[in-house]
């Protein structure tokens, strides 16, 4: 059997899906985002986490009926493709390709950042950014990442499920022992107990998007499920809700032991937690927990680790489907080898991950464009969703979503909010990051797998991403706007214009007649 006609293999059960989206959504940010809610929005920042929880649910619900109904490896990049043909796909599949693989520098990032509390050589003098070594020893650790993944699907989800259980103790450990020191007066006795105000808890739900967003990473990897339609929609709700009582504790530990002078910082000063570098050490060590600070560590690379691994294999399944299904790829990286790995963007995904790392050598440089880069292409298949509901009424639905003329538009209003909410700066870092794809178009015009039918059917997504844009930079300073439209009628407006610009999606999709996809041979079963 040549290269070429190898498939994926059917190698994971149930536990492995709930494994993969509970090691992909505790990565990282377990160290940090349950300390920067706090940040932005004081106490109340803990209450963004249920909120993004409902707030992402329409949005996961969307992926569970399409993943269920088309398991495709790389499915995020499959579903626009075939709705509204090239522009629609490429930008979506690009956006979530970038964003997947800028995954993997920043969490070796994080895990060096961390390291560095041992070793603060792996810090530059200015404590800015990875110094030279630091970066090195990143980039080993990213080809460490890379040699798993060359491994079978088996292999893989095996280990993810045991390293997944060991993080998830750990970090518990030390958020339990740090309750032990809960002071209440804490939630209310420096400015109350929303210091910020509204706005401040929606800037914390944006950052908790960073902490939710690897829920989407077993509909990656849904062509190597046993029963996607069964297992898919257990897995992914069930391990939503237990990384938001999860993050929760973390918050509520944290929250309950400042101490605002072993933190060196002024009473009240909120906003001053985001530049802990050590939030969970710190605070174990402002209680005299010395241990639980080791743990508090060991467990943040572990779980950073863990996430590069699971973000490193959503990156190459991506890029293999740009590759075999949408021809947006050079067919090289549509390969898929013995074992039922697409080694070809596998070795992809690691060179663009030591570029990165090499550009921007630190997890914050890193953070804001690979979070908008991954929500950018959330919004886009929940008119897709919509499109087949309509166009293809007898498809066969393992899970099917209610109410779907509701929640469609629902999950795209959100897609859209939650990079409104990040910020001018990140959104428009990351729009330029995402229309770079579109010089994909080129190799594939010339290779005359573009028509008049794609221009029409996909044009309106490229017109969204300028709007979100042009309503960043006017909207509130909230936001990182100019202020033009004050808070909170930015939010207001911006929604109108997104529901504006689902519909309009809708319509193309019913209209559009050309071939988006080509559709490859079945995986081979184990």
């Amino acid at each position: 059997m040549t290269e070429e006609k190898q498939g994926y293999k059917k190698a994971l059960g149930f536990w492995h899906v709930v494994f993969l989206t509970i090691g992909a959504i505790l990565g990282p940010a377990v160290a940090f985002v349950p300390v920067t809610v706090l940040a932005l929005g004081g106490p109340a920042g803990i209450v963004s986490w249920p909120i993004a929880f409902v707030l992402i649910l329409p949005i996961a619900y969307i992926y569970v009926e399409l993943g269920a109904m088309w398991p495709k490896a790389g499915g995020v990049a499959y579903y626009p493709a075939k709705s509204h043909g090239a522009i629609a796909g490429l930008l979506n599949g690009w956006s979530a390709f970038v964003g997947y693989s800028l995954a993997m520098p920043a969490v070796v990032a994080a895990i060096v950042e961390y390291s560095a509390y041992y070793v603060p050589q792996f810090y530059n003098t200015s404590g800015t950014a990875l110094s030279y070594l630091g970066i090195g020893v990143a980039i080993v650790a990213t080809i460490v990442v890379f040699l798993i993944n060359t491994r079978t699907i088996r292999f893989i989800g095996t280990l993810n499920n045991v390293v997944t259980v060991v993080k998830m103790a750990l970090i518990m450990v030390v958020s339990v022992a740090l309750l032990f020191f809960f002071k209440a007066s804490n939630l209310t006795g420096f400015g109350g107990f929303s210091p910020m105000g509204a706005a401040g808890v929606f800037l914390a739900v944006s950052a908790t998007i960073f902490a939710y967003a690897g829920f989407r990473q077993p509909i990656d990897y849904a062509e190597e499920v046993h029963n996607p339609g069964k297992f898919l929609p257990k897995a992914i709700i069930a391990s939503l809700a237990i990384v938001m009582v999860f993050y929760i504790i973390e918050s509520l530990a944290f929250v309950g032991t400042i101490n605002w002078h072993a933190l060196s910082l002024s009473p009240g000063n909120w906003s001053g937690l985001s530049s802990l570098g050590y939030p969970y050490a710190s605070a174990s060590l402002a209680v005299g927990l010395s241990l639980f600070a080791a743990i508090a560590i060991i467990g943040v690379v572990i779980a950073s680790f863990s996430d590069g691994i699971i973000y490193y294999g959503g990156a190459a399944r991506v890029g293999n489907t740009l590759a075999r299904y949408d021809r947006y790829f050079p067919s090289l990286f549509g390969k898929i080898n013995k074992r039922g790995i697409p080694y070809n963007s596998v070795v992809l995904v690691l060179v663009i991950s030591i570029i990165y790392l090499i550009l921007l050598p630190s997890f914050t440089k890193i953070l804001g464009v690979f979070v908008d880069a991954v929500v950018f292409s959330y919004a886009p298949s929940a008119v897709s969703l919509a499109v087949f509901r309509k166009k293809l009424p007898n498809e066969n639905r393992p899970f099917v979503l209610p109410f779907y003329r509701v929640i469609s538009p629902l999950a795209f209003v959100v897609g859209g909010l939650l990079i409104y909410w990040s910020g001018f700066t990140a959104v428009s870092i990351s729009i330029i990051s995402v229309f770079v794809g579109l010089l994909f178009l080129i190799y594939i015009v010339r290779r005359k797998w573009f028509s008049m039918a794609d221009f029409k059917s996909g044009i309106w997504l490229p017109a969204y991403m300028v709007a979100i844009l042009v309503l960043s930079y006017i909207g509130s300073s909230t936001f990182g706007g100019i202020n033009i439209i004050v808070f909170p009628y930015d939010v207001i407006v911006f929604i109108a214009v997104t529901l504006v610009f689902y519909f309009i999606g809708y319509y193309s999709g019913l209209g559009y007649t050309g071939k988006g996809v080509v559709e490859d041979e079945a995986p081979i079963e184990l």
